[in-house]
């Protein structure tokens, strides 16, 4: 049974000092500290320190003070269709039931399971998202709640909307392409010269599936079919012998302030354009086993200089959205990841792909004072991120 784990935000408050004390303190995956403290001062951590503090203090336990977690991506407007959809249809049938379900569930349900959510997301530990949302219903619920990080308005087709694009300390508004393969370029290059006119992360779904390769590859296909079936012209796409990653390089899409999530059929090839343009990465290897069978190649993304956020996508395609539950997944299915890069991937990785490092990501010297206190015994520095991890 996951532990929900007791989450900390220093609110802040002028002239305010504190001194937090734990067992551990973890600055970062790599910065294991024993028997340290944090001194917090105006909302912001101006001190670690090794040993007790002689001034009063809020003494934690013997757990770990660490930071608050990434969820880099996923769709909190899709929680009602949890347990709804099957995994072994296929991803095309998948998707088809999916925006049958939803249109049939209505707003008004799929916004109060989306509250749920949000609320199981804070309580195991996750203060930062970057939240995909195609009915742009989720936004408020994520400014109310006291999550923090970017939503994303996502849309693909071929028009090209106006678009709100805000940039906080709090919750930031920025857009979203779906995909290469839902999305004509247009609206792509479009979306991305929004984004970046606010200095905000452009996200899109990438190299997720088969029918998107093929159709980026060889221009026919059953995609091909598709939108030839819903009177969509796809003749002007730049695409023909290209992979999807490519494809989107040569858009002018990638570079450090965008976001790819899911890379599944990627070769080295793409890895290298990913790794020399900057770009950040995201995957969801729960969802990805769920949906298409295959997991991304995380071990290869990283030998290629690339430090990829984890997400969890949505309810629809996994159990839970809880971070804690998709680093145990990556422990089991990637042995050869070492537990500091799983957990750097929730926490420094994860904020660098949303763009609020300078936040948080660690619990160094001038980020913000949001603490998450993981209330376990019997921990020491060889087996600290492990147990964490797995949660016990």
């Amino acid at each position: 049974m996951t532990q929900k784990f007791k989450h900390l935000l220093c609110v802040e408050t002028r002239n305010k000092r504190e001194l937090h004390r734990a067992g551990w303190i973890m600055v970062d995956a790599a910065t294991l500290i024993e028997n340290g403290y944090l001194e917090i001062e105006n909302g912001l951590i101006c001190g670690v320190h090794r040993g007790r503090p002689e001034e009063k203090s809020i003494d934690h336990g013997p757990g770990v003070l660490m930071p608050p977690l990434v969820n880099a991506h996923l769709h909190i407007e899709l929680s009602a269709l949890k347990n709804c959809l099957p995994f072994d249809k296929g991803f095309k049938f998948w998707v088809k039931t999916l925006l049958e379900k939803r249109q049939a569930l209505g707003k008004k349900e799929l916004i109060k399971k989306a509250r749920d959510a949000v609320q199981d997301l804070i309580q195991s530990g996750t203060l930062y998202v970057g939240d995909i949302s195609t009915l742009n219903i989720t936004g408020p619920l994520i400014e109310d709640s006291g999550l923090k990080g970017i939503f994303f308005h996502e849309f693909l087709g071929s028009d090209i909307p106006d678009v709100f694009c805000l940039k906080n300390d709090s919750v930031s508004f920025s857009v979203a392409g779906h995909a290469p393969h839902t999305s004509s370029p247009q609206l792509l290059k479009a979306l991305k010269k929004s984004a970046a006119s606010k200095g905000l992360v452009f996200s899109i779904h990438v190299a997720e599936s088969d029918d998107e390769s093929e159709f980026i590859r060889d221009k026919k296909g059953s995609w091909a079919d598709f939108l030839t079936f819903r009177g969509i012209d796809f003749s002007s796409w730049q695409i023909g012998s290209k992979t999807p990653v490519s494809y989107i390089h040569d858009l002018g899409l990638l570079d450090f302030s965008t976001l790819a999530v899911h890379l599944l059929n990627v070769n080295d090839r793409d890895m290298d354009i990913l790794a020399r343009t900057k770009t950040k990465v995201c995957v969801c290897p729960r969802s990805n086993e769920n949906l298409h069978k295959k997991l991304p190649d995380i071990e290869r993304m990283i030998q290629k200089g690339i430090q990829p956020a984890l997400g969890t996508d949505s309810l629809a395609s996994c159990k839970s959205l809880n971070m804690f539950e998709e680093m145990a997944f990556v422990q089991t299915h990637y042995p050869g990841l070492d537990p500091e890069t799983i957990v750097a991937m929730s926490t420094i990785n994860g904020a660098r792909a949303l763009g609020v490092e300078h936040m948080t990501g660690t619990l160094s010297k001038g980020k913000k004072a949001q603490l998450l206190y993981c209330p376990l015994e019997g921990l020491n520095k060889k087996n600290l991120l492990s147990r964490i991890i797995s949660n016990e």
